[in-house]
């Protein structure tokens, strides 16, 4: 190629690689460009420990449903409110029985044709004793007629009898009324949970006691894992809540069908499941129907992370981490130690497990529920950076 052709060429290369600056200024005035840098995050992943975990729901330690009984009479009002909280033997309603209403009404008339007679016996004998002391006398003071005696009126209209004829009517009104009314009592303590819809076949209302368990489920593998007495972190789908758990039963036979059928029909990839129940310590705040995860450690593996990471509610008092919980920002109450805590670092005996990212520091602020930043990640695994 000439020298004229490559002046040319240069000539024209110059010229867009000018205009091209050029107008790269003109629109950088427009819309300055970001030159800030990608803010850090910084987890540690905590290194992984052998555990089982256990999905289940909260249920009542007691539980009663009460239908209706119509051999007990007709049915009352509800002596109590859905919600209530109520003590062992609280009246929570009544049944009447209108067969004896009759029976009641006729005692009732006998009393007061009683209390009628009484007075009217009352009126007479007083006027026999009015006679009996504006009776003529002699001049030696002496009644002129044959003597009668108060004592001996008082004997012959016997007001006591009558009293005692109507202490008896009440209290044949007293042992109808006593069966009349048949009393629905609580059996132990609890709340009580009244249907909205209720129809002939619903039951009247349930009465859950307070005090709760988790019963969940183990599949085939991890079956022999799990010990009753295990201690376990039990920690609530809804709100994210901790709450130490006991193992207290374990079922040895399965829930699921198949295990027990056998056949070639069920060389699938699904597993037997069987029954684990735990206690829970403490679960003042959860609720019947409350979905669980239980996790149990099954070997004695402390779990460490950097002190920089532990945070403390201050209005709670809580101690926490935040952490990953795939791409969202969640918090984890923990529970904590430094005895026998490695140089900075901290000991977590509850709230975390195995493989969880806790996040040590951030140069942007995080919010619980959002999404995880993205932008430059440190990533510490096992505690070494």
């Amino acid at each position: 190629m000439s020298k004229k052709k490559k002046v040319v060429i240069g000539s024209i290369i110059g010229l867009v690689v000018i205009a091209a600056i050029g107008g790269k200024m003109v629109l950088s005035k427009k819309e300055p460009v970001n030159t800030k840098e990608e803010e850090k995050i910084e987890f540690y992943t905590v290194e992984n420990v052998d555990q089982v975990f256990i999905n289940g729901v909260v249920t009542p330690v007691m539980s009663k449903e009460f239908t209706k009984d119509t051999t007990l009479g007709k049915l009352g009002d509800l002596n109590v409110k859905n919600g209530e909280n109520v003590t062992k033997d609280t009246v929570l309603y009544q049944y009447l029985d209108e067969t004896t209403d009759s029976q009641i009404r006729d005692l009732k008339f006998q009393i007061e044709s009683t209390q009628a007679e009484k007075e009217k016996a009352a009126r007479q004998m007083q006027l026999e004793i009015n006679e009996m002391n504006n009776a003529p006398t002699s001049e030696s003071g002496e009644a002129t007629s044959s003597p009668v005696s108060k004592e001996s009126i008082d004997l012959k209209y016997d007001l006591g009898s009558y009293d005692i004829k109507m202490s008896q009517l009440q209290t044949q009104i007293n042992e109808l009324s006593e069966k009349q009314v048949n009393k629905v009592i609580a059996p132990f303590d609890g709340q009580v949970i009244i249907p909205q819809d209720q129809n002939r076949d619903s039951a009247i209302l349930t009465l859950s006691s307070t005090d709760f368990y988790v019963e969940g489920s183990v599949n085939e593998k991890d079956l022999e894992k799990v010990k009753e007495k295990q201690i376990a972190d039990v920690r609530t789908i809804a709100d994210n809540k901790l709450y130490k758990g006991e193992v207290t039963y374990v079922s040895n036979i399965p829930n699921t069908q198949q295990a027990t059928e056998g056949g070639a029909s069920n060389s699938g990839n699904s597993l037997s499941t069987y029954t684990v129940k735990l206690s829970l310590k403490d679960a003042k705040e959860i609720r019947k129907g409350f979905h669980v995860q239980a996790s149990i450690k099954l070997e004695d593996k402390k779990i460490e992370i950097p002190k920089e990471a532990v945070k403390v509610d201050d209005k709670t008092k809580e101690v926490y981490v935040l952490v990953d919980d795939f791409g969202t920002i969640a918090k984890r109450v923990v529970e904590t130690t430094d005895q026998g805590a490695s140089k900075d670092k901290i000991i977590v005996t509850s709230g975390l497990e195995g493989l969880d990212r806790v996040i040590i520091s951030s140069e942007v602020p995080l919010t619980v529920g959002e999404p995880t930043p993205g932008g430059e990640v440190t990533e510490n695994e096992g505690g070494e950076k």
